[in-house]
């Protein structure tokens, strides 16, 4: 049975997302998709500290992905784990063009964050919830989805 991390321990039988296959369309409704569930990896990760679906959703050369994926790693070395944190997607729109690479408008809400340490101790200050509005750019090639450059719209 799923039990969220809490200070007591980290969470437990988390449900790994399942990719839509209507997400292994090269479409607008198939980008939407992909989207939806590439923040839904993301959320897993931050819950489970596992990035093994979510890398492979991810170019290397997208600099915010890095520093996501260092948070994630940094989270759960040593025993550590996070509580909170689950990622929402409340709004996604694509700007559909000619163009191989394909744009979109994300508004990313993300509950409060507690980190603890390996002993249950506080491990750092909590981060408050946000919601922000994300420009996400991918790229469809050999059938799947890649997530290619990521910014926060300020």
């Amino acid at each position: 049975m799923y039990k969220p991390a809490d200070a007591q321990g980290k969470a437990q039988n988390v449900p790994v997302p399942v990719m839509p296959e209507l997400a292994k369309e090269n479409s607008k409704a198939g980008l939407e998709a992909f989207i939806g569930y590439w923040y839904a990896q993301l959320s897993y990760v931050g819950e489970t500290g596992d990035m093994s679906f979510w890398l492979p959703l991810t170019s290397r050369d997208c600099r915010l992905c890095l520093r996501l994926q260092e948070s994630g790693e940094d989270g759960y070395v040593d025993g550590r784990w996070l509580s909170g944190g689950k990622i929402s997607i409340p709004v996604v729109e694509v700007q559909w063009t000619a163009d191989t690479m394909r744009a979109a408008k994300v508004q990313v809400v993300q509950e409060q964050i507690d980190y603890y340490n390996a002993d249950g101790s506080i491990g750092r200050s909590r981060s408050e919830a946000s919601n922000d509005a994300f420009a996400l750019f991918a790229k469809f090639a050999d059938g799947a989805w890649t997530v290619v450059d990521l910014g926060v719209i300020e």
